[in-house]
């Protein structure tokens, strides 16, 4: 039985799980993490095309159909456990895996954080979000959906719509649309660590108002009125209004006056 506190939402038609591993690119190469493998519908998908698949679950009752589907796959593993506790680097093995998964939407955004943070372990990822969630990950600077979850994701990833999938295709069927999406984690963002990423959601914790509003619960005055005047802003500067880079300069800045 499907539990709600897991949002569980299966996707059982087997062309549209096809189509996800085809438009992934999975190859007999890949190692694939998949967050949520369920009832391993997708798995099978993934298993039939990757070298080695790590099916991580958190629902126990799941597990025995992870284990059917180990039968017919040898090269699935199963995971019990949360994916927020699991970690990248060492199922990776000294190399880079794959992520693929249709994300629980109540944990959305600390999976995509987490994926962010152990981004050296992981190549790409190839997830199923909320429309919403979709939309904002991919949201241009300036546009209501725009915001710091916006802003990482770009800042560290080239992310891409690769395609929509419609409430009605999920078992049972969520009350809104989903997003099929890709984050290629782009190698010229080793810089981008964990104060960095805290300091872009700081930005935007006061969305819809002054920047300066949100900087100055952290920082003192001098110091935003010199990246004021080092990144030539006005005061009325808004985050949702500012190109994912300019995160990283401001944050420099602050560095270099704090120190």
């Amino acid at each position: 039985m499907l539990k709600r506190r897991f949002s569980q939402n299966l996707i059982k038609d087997g062309n549209i799980l096809r189509k996800m591993v085809s438009l992934a690119g999975i190859t007999g190469e890949d190692t694939v993490v998949e967050i949520g493998a369920g009832q391993g519908d997708l798995t099978r998908a993934i298993a039939s095309s990757a070298a080695r698949v790590i099916a991580v679950e958190l629902d126990r009752e799941m597990i025995p159909h992870l284990e059917a589907a180990c039968l017919a796959f040898p090269n699935i593993e199963i995971v019990s456990g949360d994916i927020l506790a699991v970690d990248m680097a060492g199922l990776a093995r000294h190399g880079t895996v794959r992520v693929m998964g249709n994300i629980p939407y109540g944990i959305t955004g600390p999976i995509i954080f987490k994926l962010i943070g152990e981004r050296r372990s992981i190549e790409s990822a190839y997830l199923t979000v909320q429309k919403e969630i979709g939309e904002r990950m991919t949201a241009n600077p300036g546009t209501r959906a725009y915001g710091s979850l916006s802003a990482a994701s770009q800042l560290v990833a080239d992310v891409k719509v690769l395609m929509h999938v419609r409430a009605q295709v999920f078992i049972p069927p969520p009350k809104v649309d989903s997003i099929y999406l890709g984050m290629r984690f782009r190698d010229d963002a080793e810089d981008v660590d964990d104060a960095l990423l805290s300091f872009i959601r700081q930005a935007f914790s006061h969305k819809r108002k002054f920047m300066r509003h949100a900087l100055l619960e952290v920082f003192t005055e001098a110091e935003v009125e010199a990246l004021y005047e080092k990144m030539d802003f006005p005061r009325s500067v808004r985050a949702e209004t500012l190109e994912p880079g300019i995160f990283r300069r401001m944050y420099e800045v602050l560095k270099k006056t704090g120190d």
